[in-house]
């Protein structure tokens, strides 16, 4: 058996391959491993083009030209073209912050860095990872980088021994698994993206080909048999039983490459994977896997941008369907007659690769500084959509987040003449408040200073589940406040809900947030709350209760904000999708008021913990926006305001009605004169 003859199992072992990773990314839930395709296609990949390469070394007729002429037709035609459907589909469908991350990958695809682009901007298994229709081009990207290196590695070595030549080719793959465990867990993202912790897989089929090379005779048939059984189960035990949560690539990623290994090494026509893998149907799917690969992930997310609503599984099914039918069609009449040296010559292959490969790289650049060119659209949608980008007017730089620790010092401040000082603490949803906060006490001569950590809430003694930084942060927070006298007033806010219920937010309708959950958990390691969710949300209630009485002791007075209704859809989005789509609403965008109080009950509970005192001021932002504008709704929208940047973050408007409330309580206590709820925000 050598590696120059054609073997169908393999192109049926490529529909192996593809088919779940295109279910994976469907959602559907039983194919939670189905990512590892892209392990059995890296294998693959490495057997069938190391044998092409060490064939033409032993006959001394190997070309690097003729090699990257191969590649040019094979992976160029139907990547230029999937990315001229896709800019035609997100030309009228995306939103400029859409297209100007659509732009701004698609140069890194045409410069086959978007493994790079992607380690940089993404996590693979996130949210916001489903909507970026040239993800899938990371593992693309990979194999090229490796293609770079690898033919001119050959060239040197090729000549050695077989046995010398598999040794080296061995000591590289056992160094890039190395690599790959070791960064599984210190470094997971830069892990799953990059190619030095990837190349072991496409160097796994490398010692195949090399081995296979020239080899007289065949395994015996029971070898063949109970090997190719065995690799089979390997590969579909790591596509049902991993996930998300398995750490890779890492010696678990040895199960499908080990099992991809087994069966091109053993299977052929006679055994029953092979003949399985051999069947026209399976065959078939295996010769169009490539455009299939491109297809699948567009055809999802532009499914999605048009959808609106949550697409269920049967939705994906047939989505997946028009995925192999579009790979049909380009397989058939791009990838094949590009492929044919008849049709076009090497000349033409790398002039006209070379002008596409501009032209993209071109129309990226110019949608990412062009910011999407929102002039695509009507001013009503632009209107929308600066709901979306100005947010709360405060520099990214203010926040303290995952991998961006900040220390007070470092954190801003403004109305800095002022002398008595307002601090406003917690997570993320506290940061709208800020500038409103700093409007209005600017004429009292009082500063404000934002001490926000995103998905951090303002508790001491607390932190984030997998974040410890978090509880690092706040502590440091509670010693600032109680060691400064200057600090007059706390407002104290955050998204208690989501790591209370440790749960994203479902309205129940169709608008399911992007994003992850997390988990509130103390900062005593002594403490096990690992089973029991009860015993832990009264720990961290109880936290909550001690850090506001230890302020009120200290002489602060303590503004604590109950949750801020969630809505579940990202607002500025869906509304301007849908006057672009040409979709009338008849009723303003709202969520369930009743929903809002079995979402948000167990935070209220322990949020009611904290003692009625005159030095403790409770407010509502549900008194504001729910059972308000709608009976038994909580309003997203009113005319033409939006209280929402996003799916639960509070806008300009949205923050600015709630601070003005909150001044209202305020002079109603005594805390303030009555003439600062004449002061209206600078930035409104």
């Amino acid at each position: 058996m050598t590696t120059t003859i054609y073997r169908p199992e393999i192109d049926g072992l490529r529909a192996i391959a593809v088919l779940p990773v295109i279910l994976f990314h469907a959602g559907f839930e039983r194919f939670s491993g189905g990512y590892v395709g892209v392990d059995v296609f890296f294998v693959i990949s490495g057997y069938l083009i190391t044998g092409i390469i060490y064939g033409d070394i032993l006959k001394g007729n190997f070309s690097i030209v003729h090699f990257y002429e191969r590649r040019a037709r094979r992976i160029l035609p139907a990547l230029f073209f999937v990315s001229v459907v896709c800019l035609l589909f997100a030309w009228f469908w995306m939103l400029p912050s859409e297209l100007a991350s659509l732009s701004e990958s698609l140069i890194a695809v045409n410069l086959f860095v978007s493994n790079i682009y992607f380690w940089q901007s993404l996590d693979y298994f996130a949210g916001p990872a489903e909507m970026q229709a040239f993800l899938h081009t990371w593992s693309l990207a990979v194999e090229e980088q490796f293609y770079f290196f690898f033919p001119l590695f050959m060239l040197l070595v090729g000549g050695l021994r077989k046995g010398f030549l598999l040794a080296i080719v061995a000591l590289g793959l056992l160094a890039s698994l190395a690599l790959a465990e070791y960064a599984s867990s210190h470094h997971p993202t830069a892990n799953f993206y990059l190619l030095p912790t990837r190349a072991w897989e496409l160097l796994t089929g490398a010692v195949i080909a090399i081995y296979m090379q020239d080899r007289k005779g065949t395994f015996p048939l029971l070898a063949r048999h109970i090997g190719g059984g065995v690799g089979l189960a390997m590969i579909l035990f790591a596509v049902f039983f991993f996930d998300a949560s398995t750490p890779f690539p890492s010696l678990w990623a040895v199960v499908p490459v080990l099992g991809t290994a087994l069966v091109i090494l053993l299977s052929n026509g006679t055994d029953i994977v092979g003949r399985l893998l051999s069947w026209r149907p399976v065959v078939g799917i295996g010769l169009i896997s490539y455009s299939a690969y491109l297809w699948h992930q567009p055809v999802f997310v532009f499914a999605k941008e048009r959808s609106l609503e949550p697409i269920g599984d049967f939705g994906f099914l047939l989505l997946s369907v028009l995925s192999l039918l579009l790979a049909w069609f380009s397989w058939l009449f791009v990838e094949l007659p590009f492929r044919n040296r008849r049709n076009f010559t090497r000349g033409q292959i790398f002039k006209s690769a070379l002008v596409m490969s501009c032209l993209m790289v071109g129309v990226g650049v110019f949608g990412k500084y062009a910011d999407g060119i929102p002039w695509r659209f009507d001013e009503e949608v632009k209107r929308i959509v600066d709901f979306r980008y100005i947010k709360h007017h405060v520099p990214e730089v203010c926040h303290a987040t995952t991998g961006r620790m900040l220390s007070i010092e470092e954190t801003c401040e403004y109305n800095e003449e002022g002398e008595k000082i307002v601090v406003v603490w917690g997570d993320s949803h506290a940061t709208p408040l800020v500038l409103p906060v700093a409007d209005r006490v600017d004429a009292l001569g009082m500063k404000v200073k934002m001490l926000v950590y995103t998905n951090c809430l303002p508790i001491a003694g607390y932190t984030r589940e997998s974040e410890p930084n978090c509880g690092t942060f706040n502590n440091k927070v509670m010693d600032y406040l109680t060691n400064n006298d200057d600090v007059e007033m706390v407002i104290m806010l955050g998204r208690y809900p989501l790591q209370f219920e440790a749960a994203i937010f479902d309205n129940g309708k169709g608008g399911i947030e992007d994003g992850a959950s997390h988990r509130a958990i103390p900062m005593d390691s002594s403490i096990d709350v690992a089973e029991d969710d009860d015993t832990r949300i009264e720990i961290v209630g109880q936290l909550l209760h001690e850090t506001v009485d230890q302020l009120v002791k200290d002489g602060k007075r303590v503004v604590l904000v109950y949750p801020v209704p969630e809505v579940g859809w990202d607002v500025p989005v869906l509304l301007a999708k849908e006057r672009i789509f040409g979709i009338e609403r008849e009723t303003p965008l709202s969520t369930s008021y009743e929903l809002f109080r079995e979402r948000a009950e167990t935070s209220y509970r322990q949020l009611s913990r904290v003692e009625e005192d005159e030095n403790v001021l409770k407010i509502y932002p549900a008194e504001l926006l729910c059972d308000t504008y709608l009976t038994g709704r909580c309003s997203a929208q009113f005319e033409d305001e939006l209280f929402y940047y996003d799916s639960n973050h509070l806008s300009v408007v949205g923050a600015s009605m709630l601070v003005d409330h909150m001044f209202h309580k305020m002079v109603g206590k005594g805390w303030v004169n009555d003439s600062v709820i004449e002061i209206s925000s600078r930035r409104e």
